[in-house]
């Protein structure tokens, strides 16, 4: 199953009976639909039937998945259930003595594992620990109302699942990272995955894990497998039949593959499959009846659209015979901004903006350009190509432009591309980040403005002094 290098061993469409005209077929719709596709991976039969990464991305980039990451916490709590650490009928407020409210209510006190892990709290709100991160994650949890009985409804809690994550860390002494590694990582074939924390030091189990395509298409891999990667049991079978059957009942939705049942942190579908699912557009797919995995790390608006796709284009393609002439490019690339090359060189300087921006600049290059940042506590220069993209790896204080530009989760490093041109009198710059879904487009019109566009959130127009 793994090469020397500890990757997946890769085969072809042909051979893996799965027929081209159902991959083009898949990705055309997916990009008519709004879907902005980034990376995409086909495993049939434990190796990687075909793979594409759309430039500027790679398919080896390591990536914030948002809520994919709760399928990894899902997986360290069926270790720890299975290791005796704790079980899935503990009480949820006996594990945090020192957080909890100074009345608990019957509803919280009744709130088990196993109402977190189905997104069965009782709460009808998250806590509201996205308005401030400083705060006591567990305690913000155990303050807020539990309205129902516990497992009575499904709720998506994303903070929920960071007591998951808590609950490991507090029983077994490890953060989710180093009780992973030896028990799913190592056996997977997986390194240098990170994970972003809480101010108290714990993953945050819900979101802020960080990896590649083909980490996610293991994992899915491990669970399609019932718990075995490699000829050797990894995963309790019992934990997994579990954690990917319906736990509760997550209907009605007005997207058909999100009232399909919810598991143990794991999404069901469709057609008798299951799904680890993040948001803007990261999925895993498990395809069991045709023994596959689909990897699609995106950006979209509407996530039913690559759901859609799937059962319409990709799933009748398998054991389909080849369709005669079909054929998929040899590269892909996002869309570029319109736009030609101009010997240009000009600083401008930001009005009060959200964004802290206090200048922005453009030079040339021969091979296109330079983009040049300033806010009050650093800069940033990022080439940019025209007519292609450009990759540059920024670090340390090169990086805070983009604390605040839609680009989550600060790290020691980031990866963006970058591309450019000018039409007319309006110079426009997209700058992707190649370790989360989000981008930004700048466009400046010289003595006018600068109108700012993040791929989330609301755009807003600087003017320039």
């Amino acid at each position: 199953m793994l090469d020397a290098a500890n990757h997946l061993i890769k085969t072809t469409l042909r051979e893996a009976n799965i027929d081209p005209k159902g991959v083009s077929g898949f990705l055309t719709a997916c990009r008519e639909a709004g879907s902005d596709l980034h990376a995409v991976l086909l495993v049939r039969d434990g190796k990687i039937a075909w793979e594409a990464a759309f430039a500027p991305y790679e398919v080896s980039d390591r990536r914030h998945v948002f809520s994919v990451s709760k399928s990894w916490t899902s997986t360290a709590v069926g270790f720890a259930v299975s290791e005796g650490r704790f079980s899935l009928h503990d009480k949820v407020v006996s594990f945090f003595p020192d957080e909890c409210p100074e009345s608990v209510s019957e509803n919280l006190a009744a709130m088990e594992v196993r109402h977190l892990l189905t997104m069965g709290t009782g709460q009808e709100k998250e806590p509201p620990v996205f308005d401030n991160f400083d705060c006591n994650w567990a305690k913000a949890f155990l303050s807020q109302p539990v309205e129902h009985a516990p497992g009575s409804r499904f709720s998506y809690n994303s903070v929920a699942t960071y007591m998951l994550s808590a609950i490991v860390q507090k029983t077994t002494g490890e953060d989710l990272i180093e009780y992973l590694t030896p028990r799913l990582f190592a056996p997977l074939g997986i390194e240098g995955v990170r994970w972003g924390k809480s101010p108290q030091g714990i993953c945050c189990g819900g979101w802020g894990i960080h990896v590649t395509a083909e980490e996610i298409a293991k994992l899915g891999l491990l669970y399609l497998n019932g718990g075995v990667f490699g000829g050797k049991r990894v995963l309790p079978e019992e934990w997994v039949r579990e954690a990917t059957s319906a736990q509760i009942d997550n209907s009605p939705n007005v997207q058909k593959d999100w009232e399909q049942g919810y598991g143990y942190q794991i999404w069901r579908c469709q057609h008798g499959c299951f799904r680890f699912d993040g948001a803007y557009g990261q999925y895993m797919v498990a395809i069991p009846q045709k023994n596959a995995v689909l990897v699609v790390l995106s950006h979209t608006g509407n996530m039913q659209v690559v759901m859609d796709a799937l059962w319409e284009h990709l799933l009748p393609a398998f054991d389909r015979e080849e369709t005669p002439g079909a054929a998929l490019p040899a590269a892909f690339s996002c869309p570029l901004p319109e736009g030609v090359a101009r010997d240009f060189n000009g600083e401008f300087f930001c009005g009060e903006n959200p964004f802290g921006l206090r200048s922005i600049a453009v030079t040339p290059d021969p091979d296109g350009g330079v983009l040049h940042l300033t806010t009050k506590d650093g800069s940033a220069a990022i080439p940019f190509g025209v007519g292609e993209w450009k990759r540059v790896t920024l670090r340390e204080s090169s990086l805070q432009p983009f604390t605040t530009m839609g680009f989550l989760l600060p790290s020691a490093e980031i990866t963006l591309g970058a591309a450019a041109g000018w039409q007319g009198e309006t110079f426009t710059a997209v700058l992707r980040h190649c370790g989360s879904p989000h981008s930004l487009r700048l466009a400046l019109t010289p003595g006018r403005e600068l109108r700012l566009t993040p791929s989330e959130g609301e755009g807003c127009a600087v003017s320039l002094r």
